[in-house]
């Protein structure tokens, strides 16, 4: 009987933001690396996310005064695979970069082959599943990228161009069909060969973008979309990182 080979998962999270919109004080902690529940905010999508099957190695995207702390927590995990720390870009394409740059230098057999698939997770959504990412990952090993979206509640319009700043109305384009709209998640999941190239196009080309997804279709490979986790939101303002607290409080106690 012929065996077929599955996919390597490698796993990175990124927590290198500055987190501007929930900080309580410029000299606070960035959200990702704030105490809640006896963790700091990006051990709990890491420890998480982890037992997903197929991970075979994670690489946590971090600033560099905060690696040492970083570090410690990863250990104090005992996590079933090798997990390295990759230093934070400028903006978040550039974080992801760096971590596929590591991946990118590792001796064979623990560099990823072309087949291989990388999923790319936010740390500020720290209530991400393991089941989710098994969803993503078995159809990103079919139809090369996949990513999570949620329905929007909302009606969705686009707006012209602003032309004057100063001004605060703002012309409409146009009403968005909202049975055709989703909102995008992550954690993220593309082929290892696509992603990097992509990335390393943009590297090249200094552009940013505002998910993998993008930058992926905008290189031709459009992500095929999964139903995300309504609980799977992001931690954005103040108001958002005490909710989350809340819930994590909650799950530890339990």
């Amino acid at each position: 009987m012929t065996s077929i080979l599955q996919p390597r998962l490698f796993l990175v999270i990124l927590a290198g933001g500055q987190s501007t919109r929930a900080r309580r004080t410029d000299s606070s902690a960035p959200k990702q690396f704030r105490d809640v529940g006896g963790q700091m905010l990006f051990q709990h999508s890491l420890e998480e996310l982890v037992q997903s099957p197929g991970v075979a190695r994670v690489v946590v995207v971090v600033p560099d005064p905060w690696r040492p702390t970083a570090e410690q927590a990863v250990a104090a995990l005992d996590l079933p695979c090798p997990c390295d720390m990759a230093p934070a870009g400028a903006h978040r394409t550039g974080s992801t970069w760096h971590a596929l740059e590591h991946l990118a230098g590792l001796a064979e057999p623990d560099r990823p082959a072309a087949d291989d698939l990388v999923a790319v997770h936010d740390a500020a959504r720290p209530f991400a599943t393991q089941h989710l990412l098994a969803r993503l990952t078995r159809v990103a090993a079919r139809r090369g990228a996949a990513v999570p979206g949620v329905p929007v509640p909302d009606t969705i319009v686009q707006l012209e161009p602003r032309q004057d700043p100063a001004l605060e109305e703002r012309p409409l384009a146009g009403y968005l069909e909202r049975g055709l709209l989703v909102a995008v998640q992550t954690p993220q999941v593309a082929r290892w060969g696509a992603l990097h190239e992509a990335h390393a196009w943009a590297a090249a080309e200094k552009l940013s973008f505002t998910d993998d997804g993008g930058l992926l279709a905008q290189k031709g490979l459009k992500p095929v979309v999964v139903m995300g986790e309504a609980g799977n939101w992001k931690v954005t303002t103040e108001e958002d990182w005490l909710r989350a607290a809340a819930l994590l409080r909650r799950e530890t106690s339990v």
